[in-house]
């Protein structure tokens, strides 16, 4: 009786992964232009001597960020299992997720500078009492209006979401090898497969 035959492996480009990821932090930027164009502005009086850094900003602004980003990381996850097929696993996973938090900062920055087209981004030059718009501070130096929080809280959102949507990937697939087809086969090379084991078989096994 022969040892067991070794199933082909797919082949696992680097590039392909790499593509992935770069393709999900393109994502990132695009879901800070969407940013841009649906959150609200943080808005105020303006006073004597008020500055951009003596601003708060308003959970607006950073609550319509982070559910676009949860949104971001949801599709990215779904990405990167779809068109990195021979990578499901650690490797695919982790890789695009950390692509996630680059896109994530690429988003903010990218989103703050369009909005910034669209509201004041320069507080000298509305007169005094008037009511200013700015653009929505996503690096949270320093807090919100709602409370304290580190400049990278944002990051975490795409990230998270990501995991989550991967993992349900993985408990989707109906197979070991998630799709990817890189187990080795178990059955001897003198043996049928199972399917093919007939009934005058398993009764000749039986008596051995």
């Amino acid at each position: 009786m022969s040892g067991p035959v070794s199933g082909r492996r797919p082949a696992r480009p680097v590039t392909t992964l790499l593509t992935v990821t770069a393709v999900v932090i393109v994502l990132g930027g695009v879901a800070g232009g969407i940013w841009a164009l649906v959150t609200p502005p943080t808005t105020g009086v303006v006073l004597k001597g008020l500055t951009r850094d003596g601003i708060s900003t308003d959970f607006d602004g950073v609550g319509a960020f982070a559910l676009i980003m949860f949104t971001y990381g949801g599709i990215a996850a779904l990405v990167a299992w779809a068109a990195a097929r021979p990578w499901r696993g650690v490797t695919g996973f982790l890789v695009p997720a950390a692509g996630t938090v680059a896109g994530s900062a690429l988003g903010a920055q990218v989103g703050m500078w369009l909005a910034g087209f669209r509201f004041d981004d320069d507080l000298a030059g509305p007169p005094l009492e008037s009511v200013y718009r700015v653009v929505p501070e996503l690096w949270l130096d320093g807090g919100t209006r709602a409370g304290h929080s580190a400049p990278w809280t944002l990051l975490i959102c795409a990230p998270f979401a990501c995991a989550l949507v991967y993992l349900v990937c993985v408990l989707s697939s109906r197979t070991a090898d998630l799709g990817v087809g890189d187990l080795d086969d178990e059955h001897p090379a003198d043996d049928p497969p199972g399917s093919a084991v007939t009934s005058a078989d398993a009764a000749s096994r039986t008596h051995l």
